[in-house]
């Protein structure tokens, strides 16, 4: 019995009880090709590892960064139960205004009438439903230059387009 119990510990653990010699990994068939990385501290080596902080002609997505976009703002529109999210960026620096925004001129316009505080966006009176549909909004990033970050729900998304404006429009 103190045997079984020592086997089954030891296959619930993943050891083995006897000691196995490491088998050297099967060539590969002869006709697939094999991966060959460039020796460390070679030319080619330091090609592939230099970091690039320049994006690719074209590419909208190599401007985000881990912090948001690498100037300009992330804004994202999420429903409160997580069934959908929209995100966008922002440029208000560049002239005109840019990003992926389809009303990127209007949202920094209603931006630069608030000087750039978010909780001094003023959009159009509406007749808003009374009925609660949750929508959380987000901004990360810099505006002209100053770091934000900011993150608000409102009751539903018409008090969002009342109370914002333009800037969570898309």
């Amino acid at each position: 019995m103190r045997l079984v119990t020592t086997l089954a510990v030891a296959l619930l653990a993943g050891t083995a009880l006897l000691p196995t010699a490491q088998a050297a990994p099967p060539p590969p068939p002869a006709d697939r090709p094999t991966l060959q990385r460039p020796a460390p501290g070679s030319a080619q080596s330091a090609e592939r590892d230099t970091p690039r902080d320049t994006p690719a002609p074209g590419d909208p997505g190599s401007r985000l960064t881990a912090h948001g976009p690498a100037r300009g703002l992330f804004l994202t529109v999420a429903a409160d139960d997580a069934t959908w999210i929209k995100g966008v960026t922002l440029d208000c620096a560049a002239r005109p205004a840019s990003g992926t925004h389809p009303h990127a001129a209007a949202a920094c316009a209603a931006l630069a009438t608030a000087g750039g505080r978010l909780d001094q966006l003023r959009g159009t009176p509406r007749n808003c439903v009374k009925r609660y549909q949750p929508v959380t909004v987000g901004v990360t990033g810099s505006y002209l230059g100053r770091a934000t970050t900011w993150h608000r729900t409102y009751a539903n998304s018409c008090v969002l387009g009342e109370e914002t404006g333009d800037v969570f429009r898309f």
